[in-house]
């Protein structure tokens, strides 16, 4: 049975199509460059109240409300709220790197997939440079899963480094393999897309 064309043309990609990707790709762009970065950064300058708060994990703390009975404690382990009082301008910094550091990584990224959607708008999929740009996505998403956290762990362990809070705030650093699953698709995509770029070269060199 033959479908009608109608429903065929929904499976195409147009150059409407594109559009629209590229002003998604540009608002999302323009929104995360103002929540990651803007307010942010003059939040380290102090132009603006910035949190001055994140959750930690913690160990050996006292269990509140349950007292000692014969030499026996009880202690928690956990998650705590790490607040800082009329942070310095150093402190600001480690309160909000974590945040400006993966915001410039998805910046980076959102402009890869522009230039991708650039190429689609100009019916050219196969770009020789998407391959490359493709790969670099799958790059900053690995990269990211893994600087996100160890940053996160660092600072704060900047923020009680020399308090008496240090023993209770371990650095922990905790890994998802998910990201890293995403990039290694990204990846494989993008090793797609080059043998693409392959094929149509060879196939013009033979006309």
């Amino acid at each position: 049975m033959r479908l009608p064309q109608s429903i065929v043309g929904l499976g195409r990609w147009s150059r409407t199509d594109a559009l629209v990707l590229q002003g998604l790709l540009g608002t999302a762009f323009v929104v995360q460059a103002v929540i990651g970065l803007v307010i942010p950064l003059l939040g380290v300058a102090g132009a603006l109240d910035l949190d001055t708060s994140r959750e930690v994990p913690v160990t050996d703390v006292a269990a509140p409300d349950l007292p000692e009975a014969d030499g026996v404690q009880l202690s928690a382990s956990g998650s705590a709220t790490l607040t800082v009082d009329d942070p310095s301008l150093g402190q600001r910094v480690l309160l909000e790197l974590p945040t400006i550091v993966g915001a410039v990584l998805i910046l980076l990224g959102i402009y890869l997939l522009f230039r991708i959607a650039r190429t689609l708008c100009l019916g050219d999929p196969f770009a020789p440079h998407n391959p490359l740009r493709l790969f670099g996505i799958a790059l900053l998403i690995a990269v990211g899963s893994v600087t996100g956290t160890l940053l996160q762990a660092m600072t704060t362990n900047q923020l009680v480094a020399g308090t008496p809070l240090a023993h209770n705030v371990p650095f922990a650093v905790e890994f998802s393999l998910l990201p890293l699953v995403v990039a290694l698709l990204v990846a494989a995509l993008a090793e797609a897309f080059r043998v693409g770029v392959r094929l149509r070269e060879d196939s013009e060199g033979l006309v």
